[in-house]
C-alpha cells in the first residue's frame, strides 16, 4: 500500500459511515443498513457451527446476487456438509433474497474498517469466499487471507478508467486484487486489462446472469390476471423504470393509443407509487396488488418487488430502466423471453447491451422520438425466436466455470 492511500481509504470509509448514519434519520433504507449491523459480532458467533467448514458468498445487493445464485445452487449440492453464508452490503439484497434454502445464513457484511474486517474474518473463518462482480474490500480481503481463506472474484467486469487502474490509488487497489486466488471475468476486454496489470490466477467465464435468467423463466407464475388485462393488445413492459423513462412513456402512450403497458418502477415506496399513479392517471392505471382494473385502463402498475423477472413472458417489448441514470438495469431477464429490449444511453458498463444492439435484438433510446421509432420498428419487425436463442445459448456456461474454479480451490484446501 502507498502510505497516502493507507491513510485516505480509512477516512473515506469513516466518512461514508458518518453520512449513512446521518441519512438513517430520514431514510428507511439507510436506517435498515445501520440497524442491520448492530451487534453483528454477537449474531455471527451464534450462527457459526465450529464443527463445520464454511463458505462465504458476498454480493453488494440483490441484482448482483442474481449472478451468484446459479453458483450457490451448485455449491449446495456439491458441498452439502459445509455451512454456506450469503452476505450483502445493501438492504435490498438482505431483505429480498428468496433462495434461503440454498444457504445456512444471510448476513450483512460489516463496513470495511480494519477492526471490523479482522473480527469478521476471525469469527467466520471461511474456507472459501466468493466475491461477486465489483466487491473489492481491501481490509476484508487482507484479513481473510490471514485466516487462510481461498478468495475468488467472479464474474467480474473491469474497465481501464476504474479506480483500481489509475492514479495514486492504483498500487493500493492492485494489492487488494493480488489477494484473490482466482479472478474470473465476464468479457475479453476485462481479461486484457488484468493481463496488462500482471494479475495472476485470471480467466474468462462469461456472465452467469444468463443461467439465472433461464432458471427464472422455468418458474411457474400465475399471470391470469395480467393476461385478462392485456387480451390481444401489443404489450410493452417497463422494467425497473425511473422518472426519465416514465416521462418518455407518457408521450408514447399519447401518440400510440393501441398498446397496453405493464409498469414496474424501480422505487416501490408508497411516495413514489402515488407519484406514478398521478403521473399516468389520464391514461387509466391500476395497481397490480389490487387485482382489479377498469376495462379502459391502459396501464397496470406493479407495486411489489420480486415479480418483474417472471412478467416479461407476457410482453412483446421491454423498456429497461436506469439507462438515463447510473446505468441500465438487467436486460438479460427480459431477453431470455425472446422479446426485444430498449434502454437509455448509460450502458457502457454492460457489454451485453452492445452485443444485443449489434444482433438486432435491442435499441438504445435517447429521447421520445427514439422510443417511438424503436417501438414501431419492433412492433412490425420483431426478430425471430432463433436469433434470441442463438445469442442466449452462446452466453451459457459461466456458472459451471466459476464452480469448477471453486471446487479446485476447495479440494486444494481439503488436501492441506
Amino acid at each position: 500500500m502507498t502510505s497516502l492511500q493507507s491513510i485516505l481509504y480509512p477516512i473515506v470509509i469513516k466518512t461514508y459511515k458518518a453520512l449513512i448514519h446521518l441519512a438513517a434519520l430520514q431514510s428507511d433504507k439507510a436506517k435498515k443498513w445501520v440497524d442491520g449491523r448492530h451487534f453483528w459480532r454477537e449474531e455471527l458467533r451464534k450462527l457459526v457451527d465450529p464443527s463445520k467448514r464454511r463458505i462465504l458468498i458476498h454480493a453488494a445487493s440483490l441484482g448482483e446476487m442474481e449472478q451468484g445464485t446459479p453458483v450457490l445452487r451448485s455449491l449446495r449440492k456439491q458441498w452439502p456438509d459445509h455451512q454456506i453464508f450469503v452476505s450483502f452490503f445493501s438492504p435490498s439484497g438482505y431483505e429480498y433474497f428468496k433462495e434461503t434454502e440454498l444457504c445456512d445464513a444471510i448476513i450483512y457484511l460489516p463496513l470495511d474498517e480494519k477492526k471490523n474486517s479482522a473480527d469478521f474474518a476471525e469469527i467466520l473463518k471461511p474456507e472459501l469466499a466468493l466475491f461477486i462482480k465489483y466487491e473489492i474490500w481491501p481490509f476484508l480481503l487482507s484479513a481473510l487471507k490471514k485466516v487462510d481463506t481461498k478468495l475468488i472474484l467472479a464474474p467480474a467486469v473491469f474497465r481501464a478508467n476504474q479506480i483500481y487502474f489509475k492514479g495514486d490509488q492504483k498500487a493500493f487497489f492492485r494489492r487488494a486484487l493480488l489477494n484473490f486466488d482466482r479472478i474470473l471475468v465476464q468479457d475479453s476486454p476485462s481479461l486484457q486489462i488484468l493481463e496488462k496489470e500482471e494479475i495472476k490466477g485470471i480467466g474468462l467465464c462469461g456472465d452467469s446472469r444468463f443461467e439465472r435468467a433461464l432458471e427464472n423463466k422455468k418458474q411457474d407464475c400465475d399471470t391470469s390476471f395480467l393476461k385478462s388485462f392485456i387480451k390481444d393488445s401489443f404489450c410493452l413492459i417497463a422494467g425497473s423504470s425511473w422518472k426519465k423513462e416514465e416521462i418518455l412513456l407518457q408521450k408514447l402512450l399519447q401518440d400510440q393509443p393501441n398498446f397496453k403497458l405493464i409498469l414496474a418502477p424501480h422505487d416501490i415506496s408508497n411516495t413514489n407509487i402515488q407519484s406514478v399513479l398521478k403521473r399516468f392517471s389520464k391514461f387509466g392505471i391500476s395497481c397490480y396488488s389490487k387485482k382489479d382494473f377498469n376495462t379502459q385502463d391502459r396501464i397496470i402498475l406493479i407495486d411489489s418487488i420480486g415479480q418483474l423477472r417472471y412478467l416479461y413472458r407476457l410482453a412483446d417489448l421491454a423498456l429497461i430502466g436506469g439507462g438515463f441514470g447510473k446505468g441500465v438495469h438487467n436486460t438479460i431477464e427480459a431477453i431470455v423471453y425472446h422479446i426485444p429490449v430498449l434502454f437509455g444511453p448509460k450502458r457502457k458498463k454492460f457489454p451485453e447491451t452492445e452485443e444485443m444492439i449489434q444482433l438486432g435484438l435491442a435499441a438504445e433510446i435517447q429521447n421520445s422520438q427514439d422510443l417511438e421509432k424503436a417501438f414501431l420498428d419492433f412492433q412490425h419487425h420483431k426478430p425471430q425466436a432463433a436469433q434470441f436463442e442463438d445469442y442466449i445459448q452462446s452466453k451459457l456456461g459461466a456458472s459451471q466455470k466459476i464452480n469448477a474454479a471453486i471446487n479446485e480451490l476447495l479440494s486444494t484446501s481439503e488436501r492441506n
